[in-house]
């Protein structure tokens, strides 16, 4: 039987270690892992050897900060007290953590909660769900825990602290051909593989076994440059919408409220410009606004919402906080000979929010917003569009619920199936209302729709923490 010159090097390894079987792992001290899989797939397709694969299941940790239920005793151990009024959590906690605190104090049964406060018996309380963190540190597989260590461990994935991978474990063995054929001496002897001016000229090739050429080997595989995954399906959902008629329209990132919240019926005092949601501008604070705009917009807010309109506050400098301030701007834009004509626009751009960085939120992230103006349109063309949107992306099973926003009604959330992880909301959209439209001048029903590119990234890519996307794992850029 003829072999390779590097068949003959592992076979060997088994000869002279007297061996059957070998972990990859152990094999990797003779020969690099690469080769060591290349060479054991050429044996096998020989009758030598066999690869024996087995899938283990690892716990990777993702989030090493304390449990927010921990934050709150010690924060009362530090003020020498038991209790506190579930109120005042917030000046522990940012605010998307508090009902989760809430949430696991009541099923730990860690403290009371009783007349709007939180009462803790003990503030050492033991932890089964801290110790569960320290054991995984020790020992990252999950088939070496119990059923009841397991649900804990379950319960921490849901939480966000942990997930799961899958690493493989390869062993190489001898079949009972293989068995047999090292029993004999084997001689590694020199091998040419490429003939070289030296190689003719001194007269090697002579004498030395001159190896064919196989053009089946499997070789290392090679990962070409590409552009980033976010990138690519920005660029997809642009093509997309292009194709369906659309055009795209930009705005400034740096944007004034009367924009980014004045112009769409969001009152002055509504919780969404608090300073938790919204980064402001400390130079310049205010920017330039159309008066005679301003003036129509303060009016229907005074009428409708009965407060009294602050012009301070609309020039006020901000980050927008979504699209949908292209869209207004770009409508407002519109001569009254454009507002006659249909109009299908969108936008894809950078938006902010005073966020705190977690597994599913960033202060910075991409959102696309788009807008269909038309006599007539309604929502079941806005249901229609969606529907063939959500479809070209790939999503097949599509449905729609009811929702609320600001500046639309009726509004719905478009959700997406996917296999094994179910209904998912992906987008939201509606009507705008006639408040939003009544200072443009604008009497034509137009249809709006919003989609965040990273809950959408998360989904074609399978990830369950949205700072992967920004990480610059190579291992992962390879192979998305």
């Amino acid at each position: 039987m003829e072999l390779h010159i590097d068949e003959k090097r592992l076979l060997k390894i088994f000869q002279d270690n007297n061996r059957e079987e070998f972990d990859l792992n152990e094999l990797e001290k003779f020969m690099p892992k690469e080769k060591i899989l290349r060479v054991a797939l050429w044996l096998s397709g020989k009758g030598l050897v066999e690869t024996e694969e087995k899938v283990k299941k690892v716990i990777k940790l993702i989030n090493e900060d304390e449990f927010p239920e921990r934050k709150i005793a010690k924060y009362l151990k530090q003020q020498n007290t038991n209790e506190i009024e579930i109120k005042n959590l917030k000046d522990i906690l940012p605010k998307e953590e508090i009902n989760a605190a809430l949430g696991a104090i009541k099923r730990k049964g860690i403290a009371k909660i009783e007349k709007g406060k939180i009462i803790f018996e003990n503030l050492d309380y033991k932890d089964v769900e801290e110790e569960m963190l320290q054991k995984i540190k020790e020992n990252k597989y999950l088939d070496d825990f119990n059923e009841e260590e397991k649900k804990i461990i379950e319960i921490l994935k849901k939480r966000g602290y942990v997930d799961f991978n899958e690493e493989k474990e390869i062993k190489i063995k001898l079949t009972e051909k293989g068995k047999e054929f090292i029993k004999n001496p084997i001689e590694i002897e020199e091998e040419i593989t490429q003939l070289t001016r030296d190689v003719i000229i001194s007269g090697r090739w002579k004498k030395a076994y001159i190896r064919p050429y196989d053009v089946k080997v499997p070789t290392k595989p090679v990962y070409p440059a590409k552009v980033h995954p976010l990138t690519r399906i920005i660029r997809e959902v642009k093509e997309i919408l292009l194709a369906m008629g659309f055009k795209e329209v930009k705005s400034p990132i740096v944007e004034t409220e009367f924009w980014n919240f004045d112009m769409l019926f969001e009152p002055q005092d509504h919780p969404a410009r608090e300073m938790q949601d919204t980064f402001f501008l400390k130079y310049p604070k205010v920017g330039n606004i159309p008066e005679d705009l301003l003036e129509k917009v303060k009016e229907v807010h005074e009428r409708c919402w009965k407060y009294k309109f602050d012009e301070n506050v609309s020039r006020r400098l901000i980050l927008r906080t979504h699209t949908t301030a292209s869209s207004i701007r770009y409508l407002a834009s519109l001569s009254e000979e454009e507002k006659e004509k249909p109009h299908k626009v969108f936008c894809i751009d950078r938006v902010f929010r005073n966020e705190a960085i977690d597994y599913k939120h960033l202060p910075e992230f991409y959102q696309c917003e788009g807008i269909i103006m038309d006599d007539n349109v309604n929502f079941n063309n806005l249901i229609g569009v969606l529907k063939e949107f959500l479809n070209r992306l790939g999503f097949e099973k599509v449905r729609f619920r009811p929702a609320y926003f600001p500046f639309t009604e009726p509004s719905l959330e478009a959700e997406v199936y996917l296999e094994g992880k179910g209904w998912l909301e992906i987008l939201g959209a509606g009507i705008f209302r006639p408040e939003v439209l009544e200072p443009i001048g604008i009497k034509k029903p137009v249809l709006a729709w919003g989609i965040g590119f990273s809950r959408l990234a998360m989904l074609r890519f399978g990830l369950t923490d949205i700072r992967d996307l920004h990480k610059n794992d190579l291992d992962w850029l390879k192979r998305v």
